[in-house]
């Protein structure tokens, strides 16, 4: 009875899900599922969470190396910014184990890319801050560069364009993390297809340290993660002052943030190797690890 007793509960522990193995983790976000996925940056993989929890539903390894940006197409295909190898990796099959990797794209252009988004038309964007690069470079659903933008329409360069997020027809950039510049400015998406770039809205205030993460509530509310501060910032969707919230509370070094159905905010912490949860309020309500 002893012996059944122990083999029991060997076998509980062998099919409890298993948890997160957070190391580095960078950009985060939600597929149509309502299922958190996450760069593991430092784990050279990409995870799929289940958001209450933490338990790993899947473990992406094929193709992927020092991870650090995600993004979900309409067609429902994972792009993954693969910083350490300067290539960008697409999977689709994603409810099977592992996923089923699509494509790999290489370009010359690419160095130290940090920031990954597809359009709704299938078109790429690719940010670059590797020495003597800094730009974001514009690729058509056929795979061909069509632009190689350096600056925007009032010839002002750009410096360390980072992370970005397309949201309906803006594309939000972070730029200078650790470089100096340290905002975010939106864009008419399309004008990345014509190297035409104009200013939409700035987001600049209390983000002075590096944005690394973006995202957005059911309002449309932004919300931007801050690197060096160990803080996320929540503005209304006119870049209205002041914002509406600044948390510091249990962060360290985020670098990605996403926002559920529900308005719960998720923030990456590469310092801490975990996922810090909090309510519409600020309040921090869970911790994945």
């Amino acid at each position: 009875m002893k012996s059944l007793a122990i083999l029991t509960l060997l076998g509980l522990v062998l099919f409890l899900p298993a948890h997160a193995q957070l190391n580095g983790p960078q950009g985060v976000l939600f597929d149509s599922k309502g299922n958190l996925w996450v760069a593991n940056g430092q784990g050279n993989n990409v995870l799929e969470l289940d958001p209450s929890t933490g338990a790993i539903l899947n473990t992406i390894s094929n193709g992927v190396n020092g991870s650090t940006r995600l993004w979900i197409d309409s067609l429902g295909h994972l792009w993954v910014d693969d910083t350490g190898n300067n290539t960008i990796t697409v999977y689709d099959k994603l409810e099977a184990p592992g996923a089923h990797l699509l494509k790999s794209i290489t370009n010359p252009g690419f160095s130290r890319s940090l920031g990954v988004v597809v359009d709704a038309y299938g078109d790429l964007y690719v940010s670059n801050t590797g020495a003597g690069t800094n730009d974001i470079l514009a690729f058509n659903i056929a795979g061909g560069l069509v632009e190689t933008l350096t600056k925007d329409a009032k010839g002002f360069p750009f410096d360390a364009p980072g992370v970005m997020v397309i949201q309906g027809q803006r594309i939000y950039v972070g730029f200078g993390p650790n470089y100096g510049t340290n905002f975010v400015i939106s864009y008419n998406v399309g004008e990345f297809l014509t190297g035409d770039v104009k200013e939409i809205t700035y987001y600049n205030d209390n983000v002075n340290t590096g944005p690394t993460g973006i995202a957005f509530d059911q309002k449309g509310n932004i919300y931007i993660a801050e690197f060096t501060s160990n803080s996320w910032v929540e503005y209304r969707p006119s870049g209205e002052l002041p914002p509406l919230l600044v948390v510091d509370d249990g962060q360290g070094a985020p670098s990605g943030i996403a926002v559920d159905r529900q308005g719960y905010i998720y923030v990456s912490n590469a310092n801490y190797n975990n996922i810090t949860v909090y309510n519409q309020s600020g309040q921090l309500i869970n911790t994945l690890n």
